[in-house]
Order: C-alpha cells, then sequence, then structure tokens
C-alpha cells in the first residue's frame, strides 16, 4: 500500500490514496481511503470531507478547472492502522495512517463520475473533516438509528462507539422495496438490531415499537421526515426533548466555512441558518415546531 498520503500545512489539504477496490451499496459506494495519522478527533458520523475532482498533483489544480467545485463526502468509518514495515525500513520510518470509509453518490454530476473512475492507487486531494457531525450523549446506552437505505451509510461511524461504552444499537432502515439482500447488513457489528422496513406502514410501526427503548436518536432521512418524525417522539415520549433526536441535513455544501451561503436552510424559529458549518446534523428541535 503506498505510503504517500500526506497532509500539507501550506493550505490545509490532504492527499489520500485510495486503498481498496470501491464496494457498492443502496445508492451510493463506498471509498476506502489511506489517510495521514490523527485526522480522527472524536465521533466523524455526519462529518464530511470536500475533494478536488478533475486534478491529482499540485500542478493539475493549479491548471485544471474543469469541475470548479469540490464535492461533499460523508464518512462512513475511519479506523487507525500501524503501516507494515518494508524490508528497507527502519523502525523510524514504520509509521500509523488512519483508512477512511468515504460515502461516494450514486450521481451524474462531472466531478462525482470522474472520482467513481479512479482506480485502487490513486490520490485525490481533500479538505476535512468537515462540519458539526453527531455526538452521543455520555449517559446514553440504548442508541436508536433511522435511516433511509441510500443515506444509512452515513450512521455506520456512531454504532462502534455505542458498543464499545457497553450500549445497544437499534438500527431501522426503510429499504423502500423489497427487504432482502441488502449490502449494507455485511458492514454491521453482529450486536446490532437490523429491522428492514420495506413499506411506509412498517416503518411507522417499527419506531413506534422502539422509541420509549431509547435513551438517543439518530437519523438520516429526508427534511420531508422530519416533521412525521417529531410527531411521533411526541406522541409516544409526550414531548420532543433538546438532545433526544439529531437528523443529518441535506444541504449544498460547496466551501465548507460558510462564506458561498449555498447551504443555507430554515429553521424551526423562523430564520436560517449555515449547514455547512452550523451542521449538516441538527437537533431536531432546531428544525420542527
Amino acid at each position: 500500500m503506498s505510503s504517500t498520503n500526506t497532509q500539507d500545512p501550506s493550505d490545509g489539504t490532504i492527499t489520500a490514496i485510495i486503498a481498496a477496490p470501491p464496494r457498492r451499496l443502496h445508492g451510493a459506494t463506498l471509498l476506502t481511503l489511506q489517510m495521514p495519522d490523527n485526522l480522527a478527533q472524536g465521533i466523524v458520523g455526519g462529518r464530511y470531507f470536500l475533494v478536488r475532482c478533475g486534478a491529482q498533483t499540485a500542478l493539475e489544480r493549479e491548471e485544471q478547472w474543469q469541475f470548479y467545485l469540490r464535492q461533499p463526502l460523508f464518512v462512513a468509518s475511519c479506523g487507525r492502522v500501524k503501516q507494515e514495515q518494508g524490508e528497507d525500513q527502519t523502525d523510524a520510518e514504520a509509521r500509523a495512517y488512519e483508512l477512511w470509509e468515504l460515502i461516494l453518490p450514486d450521481s451524474q454530476t462531472p466531478g462525482y463520475r470522474w472520482l467513481a473512475a479512479q482506480a485502487e492507487g490513486a490520490s485525490l486531494n481533500l479538505l476535512g473533516p468537515l462540519g458539526q457531525g453527531f455526538t452521543l450523549l455520555p449517559q446514553s446506552r440504548n442508541l436508536l438509528v433511522l435511516a433511509t437505505a441510500d443515506r444509512a451509510a452515513a450512521l455506520l461511524a456512531l454504532i462502534e462507539p455505542m458498543l464499545d461504552r457497553g450500549g445497544r444499537v437499534t438500527l431501522i432502515v426503510h429499504t423502500r422495496g423489497a427487504a432482502t439482500d441488502n449490502p449494507l447488513l455485511p458492514l454491521l457489528s453482529i450486536p446490532v438490531e437490523v429491522h428492514l422496513a420495506s413499506t411506509d406502514a412498517q416503518w411507522q410501526q417499527q419506531i413506534t415499537e422502539t422509541l420509549l427503548w431509547a435513551d438517543q436518536l439518530c437519523a438520516a432521512v429526508p427534511a420531508t421526515m422530519f416533521q412525521p418524525l417529531a410527531e411521533a417522539i411526541r406522541q409516544k415520549r409526550f414531548r420532543l426533548e433538546q438532545e433526544f433526536a439529531q437528523v443529518l441535513v441535506e444541504a449544498d455544501l460547496a466551501c465548507g466555512i460558510g462564506a458561498c451561503l449555498a447551504c443555507v436552510i430554515p429553521v424551526a424559529n423562523g430564520g436560517y441558518t449555515r449547514a455547512c458549518v452550523h451542521g449538516p446534523v441538527f437537533d431536531l428541535t432546531q428544525l420542527v415546531r
């Protein structure tokens, strides 16, 4: 495996290496990237990187602008790996790196199509990790995770931290069709309780049956589901409390610093906020009345 993954102090960008063949999911592909060590600080679920498309070397990044905007890639997982020493390496040269899995959505966007065509060993230029992701409360032990099939990978990074503290995780996935041969299942730890809902009725029933059990809820669902989810929580738990439910919001994440305002979304008090820096994960109470 290449060890040329670096972090450039001059501009803060990261050079990552595609470390494995891509893995297909519903509506997305998992890209495994070799990254510099110590990028992950805490839970990374709900955070994202911005990747430069159409250029790999520093010279290409200066001259090639056919894909002007960076594209967001959400985090599915990350892990620290000690690099194996070769015969010509000394102990001082051996170092650790991180393997990150980022979610490449199925999209006809030219930049994403360029990314999908990159082979193992290719280098990518990234900014990140960016944004405010999911958090797990110290007292939480029972985590309810809700997602549509095409968004579920964005919640994978929450599972191991909860299991590591001795907690339990229930995952409900709305498959919007046949609930078999889901490619997400082999990626899950054995202790995770999984429910696949192929209809809206099954989805609502399974949420209702698990809401009282949960200490905390994390969801990656369309914005149209935010209000019904809030109403289900109020009906079953009598009120929607702050810090109980967090949701991942879809927005146009273009600059990552809130300057371009492309990511602005409405909030419950009638105002607006920038999802790229104040999100893209929000407490549900901030988004619904």
